[in-house]
């Protein structure tokens, strides 16, 4: 399993089908702002189009703001991490070739972790120079690096989901998972546990 380490050591490729996922990407955003520079989030153009091309098929009356501004947004964060210039390689043994631009660039991009929903296919990938990870288990693994980072993510989290709660009925774990992080789901109860609702809120 990876490990986190100090600086920019570990680059994070990040497959559309987590960015579509808005728990998911709140979560990602949030860690990496707060994580101190523990990694570094990678995308490409590709993988920024077929998020949003998914996004804009399950939400055709969105405005501008609310699809092409998410990934604007996006890009501005993680400004650093954007890979581009890779070939496909056409010998690989791809169990879905609509994974084939995914895999080269993380294989151009040098990166230490693909993020995806999509880990079955990728896992059976003969000879992968890079560990293949779901968010739920990614998220677990900044847990472990700096519980710290995720406290603090969880009460930023908390305090935005309850200023728009009509009825202040919010449960970031049950958020997580009905986004499918169940296990990390349980280590945010953890740290809820340890949060005060009414100082975060005054």
């Amino acid at each position: 399993m990876a490990a986190m380490v100090n600086g920019w050591g570990m680059k994070v490729l990040v497959d559309a089908n987590v960015l579509y996922s808005r728990t998911f990407r709140d979560w990602l955003a949030l860690l990496y702002l707060h994580g101190g520079e523990m990694f570094e989030v990678m995308w490409t153009d590709d993988i920024m189009a077929e998020f949003v091309y998914h996004l804009r098929k399950k939400n055709p009356f969105l405005a501008d703001a609310q699809v092409g501004g998410i990934r604007r947004r996006l890009e501005k964060v993680f400004e650093a991490g954007r890979i581009s210039g890779f070939t496909i390689d056409p010998s690989c043994d791809y169990t879905d070739p609509g994974d084939a631009h995914v895999h080269s660039a993380a294989v151009h991009g040098q990166v230490d972790i693909l993020l995806t929903g999509n880990t079955k296919d990728f896992r059976e990938m003969d000879h992968l120079t890079y560990e293949v990870y779901s968010a739920d288990e990614f998220f677990e693994l900044v847990d472990d690096s700096s519980p710290d980072a995720v406290l603090a993510v969880t009460r930023e989290q908390l305090v935005y989901h309850l200023r728009r709660s009509t009825d202040s009925r919010v449960s970031l774990p049950d958020m997580l998972v009905r986004a499918g992080a169940p296990a990390f789901a349980n280590r945010v109860r953890k740290h809820l546990q340890t949060v005060d609702i009414n100082e975060l809120l005054t």
